[in-house]
């Protein structure tokens, strides 16, 4: 056996959401998953572009952030801000 050492090992019931939506002719696929771990946020995986990132209402609104994380321009994120606000936990 190698020399892992393991620091946390911790196993929760977490909710998870599974949405597909198109916005601007772009599609979108997240799970969002709501968990005592992550502190107040959700965590989101974009399933179709393999990212994942924390979220909450807050950040959600935070100026840059959504073009940011999907290298799309203020238009989009405005759209996409819209639809994600609706399925934040």
């Amino acid at each position: 056996m190698s020399d892992i050492k393991v620091i946390k090992d911790q196993e929760e019931k977490a909710p998870t959401r599974f949405i597909n939506f198109s916005t601007s002719g772009r599609r979108f696929e997240f799970a969002f998953l709501k968990a005592d771990y992550f502190k107040g946020d959700t965590l989101v995986i974009d399933l179709l572009g393999n990212h994942n990132f924390l979220l909450n209402h807050e950040t959600l609104h935070k100026k840059g952030h959504l073009e940011h994380v999907f290298h799309i321009n203020e238009m989009q994120a405005d759209q996409l801000r819209d639809c994600l606000d609706e399925f934040l936990y």
